[in-house]
């Protein structure tokens, strides 16, 4: 065998241990202080189910209750808060959310997804305006390239413009024309980037600083944008959890 033939044979074994790695250890998300532990990719897809949590990202808004099709699977979800993950076992699932004291059927938005086996999602509440909400569903892709971190921006703030992303200090974007009740996919990041600056696209004027962000190796972090004329944001962070050591 040859050199190069052996070098290429060892990295895509290494390739292949990262990614049975990946699939194998279970995630654990943190945010504001408060940590959550949920299943290994590859146990959940062994069961014929998927994953599921709530971001409510509603400004000003109220605790909802979100429900698959009749049965309630969150219910509190404060504002500017993320849930735990949930198993779900339908690949067709109806999700919808009402306010708290609301009867079902008095759902205050609703959403029917596909989803696969093993995969993880975010369904996040938005504030359309005053009146109207809507929810959106996210894959999650939660496991960055090995030695980046992973970053990810949510614009749910109604009445903002579009929005550019950006290292302070930096010309390039991270994350350009960002559009209201969307996301620009994620950015694998060689930590750390302390602090971020958002704009307007193709603006001057920054609309928000984001301060005291702590990019990890080997961890995805979201950050959500909310409010209105005034932006102000949340986070929350996903990383492989340790293995237990062996006594």
């Amino acid at each position: 065998m040859t050199r190069s033939l052996q070098l290429a044979c060892a990295t895509a074994a290494v390739g292949l241990m990262a990614a049975c790695d990946k699939d194998s250890s279970p995630i654990k998300t943190t945010s504001s202080g408060e940590t959550n532990l949920s299943p290994p990719a590859d146990s959940i897809a062994a069961r014929g189910l998927s994953m599921v949590r709530v971001v409510n990202a509603v400004d000003g808004g109220t605790d909802v209750t979100v429900a698959l099709g009749d049965s309630t699977l969150f219910a509190g979800v404060k504002p500017a808060s993320v849930t735990d993950y949930r198993e779900v076992s339908a690949n067709l699932a109806s999700f919808s959310v009402r306010a708290p004291g609301g009867l079902a059927g008095t759902s205050l938005a609703k959403n029917d997804e596909l989803l696969m086996d093993g995969n993880r999602y975010t369904i996040v509440l938005i504030a359309e305006d005053m009146a109207t909400t809507t929810l959106r569903v996210l894959k999650d892709e939660v496991i960055p390239d090995s030695g980046k971190a992973r970053l990810r921006v949510i614009h749910a703030a109604p009445g903002a413009p579009s929005l550019d992303v950006r290292v302070v200090g930096q010309k390039e974007n991270l994350f350009s024309d960002v559009s209201f009740k969307s996301e620009a996919g994620y950015n694998d990041v060689l930590p750390p980037r302390s602090r971020l600056e958002l704009r307007a696209k193709n603006e001057p004027t920054v609309l928000l600083r984001i301060r005291g962000l702590e990019l990890k190796r080997g961890t995805s972090t979201t950050i959500v944008v909310t409010g209105g004329t005034t932006l102000k944001s949340f986070r929350f962070t996903d990383a492989l959890q340790a293995p237990t050591p062996t006594p």
